[in-house]
C-alpha cells in the first residue's frame, strides 16, 4: 500500500531506504535539495500543479512536496523495516541478547506514535508491533511528527497482541507493562531481551495484556497532575533501558 509522506524531513529520510516518486508544484531550496537527493538515488520527479497536490496530500501542509512511497517494503538490500512480521523479526535476531520492542496498545493519536516513534530511533528500539485495531498507523501526520525517524525504525502489525506476547515469552522476552501503580523501572532489572507495553493515556494497558506481563514498571512523579504524555513516558523507559544496558 502507498504512502504519502510530506515535509522536508521526512521525505529526505524516506528517500533513503524506500522505492517512490517524488512531486513537487514548486522550486525553492529545499524542494532542490530533495530533487537532488531523489536524481542521486534514481528516484523519479514528477511536477504537478499545487492543486493536484492538495488532492494528493488531502491538505495544504505539503509545502510544494509530496514522496509516495511505493510500498511498505525497503528497498532492495536495505536492512531497515525488513521484517514482515513478529515471527521474521525473531528468525533474524535469534541470536541477539540485547533487545528492546515496544508493543502499543490502544495509542490511537497519530501524533504520539510520531513522537514515540522519534525517541525509538534515538533509543535503537529494534522492533515496534502495532495493533491491526485500535491504533494509529503510519501516515504523513506520524511521518512529519517523528521527523523521519518512521522511516528507521522497524514496524511491523499485529493482529492479536496476546499471541504476540506469548511468542516474545517463548523467544525469552520479559514483558514490562507501563502502569503507575509498578514498580520504579529504575530499580527493575531491564537488560535482556525486553519488551515493554504502553497503553493510552485514558485506558492504559488492556486487562488482557496486563495479566501476559511479567512486571509493571512506573516513572516516580511529584507533579499536581497524575499521569505523562504516552510518547514521554515511552522515551523515559527506552532511555531506562538502555542507561542499564550501558
Amino acid at each position: 500500500m502507498a504512502r504519502v509522506i510530506t515535509s522536508y524531513h521526512s521525505i529526505m529520510e524516506s528517500m533513503k531506504i524506500a522505492e517512490g516518486t517524488l512531486y513537487v508544484s514548486r522550486t525553492n531550496k529545499r524542494i532542490t535539495q530533495l530533487e537532488e537527493e531523489a536524481g542521486r538515488r534514481g528516484i523519479p520527479v514528477k511536477t504537478i500543479t499545487p492543486v493536484e497536490m492538495d488532492k494528493m496530500s488531502d491538505s495544504d501542509g505539503h509545502k510544494g512536496s509530496v514522496f509516495v512511497q511505493s510500498s511498505s517494503a525497503p528497498k532492495s538490500g536495505n536492512t531497515v523495516n525488513r521484517y514482515t512480521d513478529l515471527k521474521t523479526f525473531l528468525a533474524a535476531r535469534g541470536g541477539d541478547d540485547q533487545l528492546l520492542v515496544l508493543l502499543l496498545d490502544g495509542i490511537t493519536d497519530p501524533h504520539n506514535l510520531g513522537a514515540i516513534l522519534r525517541s525509538a530511533d534515538q533509543f535503537s528500539v529494534d522492533l515496534i508491533l502495532l495493533p491491526a485495531n485500535r491504533s494509529a498507523s503510519i501516515n504523513s501526520t506520524v511521518a512529519k511528527v517523528s521527523v523521519g525517524a518512521h522511516a528507521w525504525v522497524p514496524t511491523v502489525q499485529i493482529s492479536n497482541s496476546a499471541r504476540s506476547l506469548d511468542a516474545l515469552k517463548d523467544a525469552g522476552f520479559w514483558i514490562y507493562g507501563a502502569d503507575m501503580g509498578g514498580s520504579t523501572a529504575a530499580q527493575t532489572d531491564l537488560k535482556g531481551r525486553t519488551c515493554l507495553v504502553l497503553g493510552s493515556e485514558g485506558k492504559g494497558i488492556s486487562r488482557l495484556l496486563k495479566d501476559k506481563c511479567d512486571t509493571m514498571v512506573s516513572i516516580p512523579m511529584n507533579g499536581h497532575v497524575d499521569s505523562l504524555n504516552v510518547s514521554v513516558a515511552a522515551g523515559i523507559l527506552m532511555y531506562e533501558v538502555i542507561r542499564q544496558r550501558n
